[in-house]
């Protein structure tokens, strides 16, 4: 899939303080949660690719790794601002909250950890990030209308864009299957925790996480159909098939719509 380099710029001041995400307190805490994981998470993606980039076996795939680490370092550029703005405004500890994550990251970077264990945990995050992402593309997740919903949706286009660069490398490098699968089942246990607890602190800082309102929504995300957990279930349990291959699943979702509307760099 093509990749190309976007440069964007979201006015998000006005809508990040509110429940911008279809008005649920719930939803928005958790994207918002999520935003919080993809600095150091997505430097995690980009140096595992990078690790491999002389393999000669990967001679043919210099642009992709290229673009996709040019794509992945936009994003944390974005994200960084993002969570900056938002703690400005809502008056959270970023540090604590990131904390969060960094301390199950530092999981995968001990020595017992090797570069391709590595590279098996960025496939499986970028699978989990590319279904969600395509979700979201399909209005399956987020109905609001407003820059914090249009950077989400910039993101998404760009996840699915590359979303087969990392399992690519893997495969090309001989990377096991057996060790993907269980990769999988435990990165998305622990992602899933880890946002959670992000949103539940973020919730309370808010007195909202009380709210009947809010519980009702969380049972929705984790246990209705058409919440973002169930929506995103079948997707993520298709990466066990034995045939997988990212490059044509999700093949149904046109891009062509999201290229054109974020084919321009300011949005307001």
């Amino acid at each position: 899939m093509t990749m190309i380099k976007r440069d964007p710029s979201f006015e998000l001041k006005k809508h990040l303080s509110s429940n911008w995400a279809n008005d649920d307190a719930f939803l928005t805490a958790v994207l918002n949660a999520l935003s919080f994981c993809f600095p150091k998470g997505e430097k995690f993606f980009m140096n595992s690719v990078r690790a491999f980039k002389e393999d000669v076996r990967l001679k043919d795939m210099s642009e992709e790794i290229r673009m996709f680490c040019i794509q992945e370092a936009t994003h944390t550029r974005e994200h960084i601002k993002y969570n900056q703005l938002l703690c400005e405004l809502k008056g959270y500890d970023l540090e604590k909250l990131e904390s969060i994550f960094v301390k199950s990251l530092e999981k995968s970077y001990t020595d017992k950890v090797d570069n391709k264990t590595r590279l098996a945990i960025t496939t499986a995050i970028e699978h989990i990030t590319a279904t969600m992402g395509a979700n979201i593309l399909k209005g399956k997740i987020l109905k609001s209308d407003n820059p914090v919903v249009d950077m989400w949706k910039w993101h998404s286009l760009e996840e699915v864009e590359h979303k087969s660069v990392s399992h690519d490398v893997y495969q090309t490098i001989n990377g096991s299957n057996k060790v993907l699968r269980i990769v999988m089942k435990l990165a998305l246990i622990d992602l899933i925790f880890v946002i959670t607890r992000i949103a539940i602190k973020m919730l309370k800082h808010d007195k909202q996480f009380w709210k009947l309102s809010t519980f009702k929504s969380m049972f929705k995300f984790f246990f209705s159909k058409k919440g973002a957990l169930r929506v995103n279930y079948a997707d993520y349990k298709s990466f066990f098939d034995k045939d997988f291959n990212p490059e044509t699943h999700g093949s149904d979702l046109d891009l062509t719509p999201w290229k054109e509307r974020f084919s321009t760099n300011q949005f307001v």
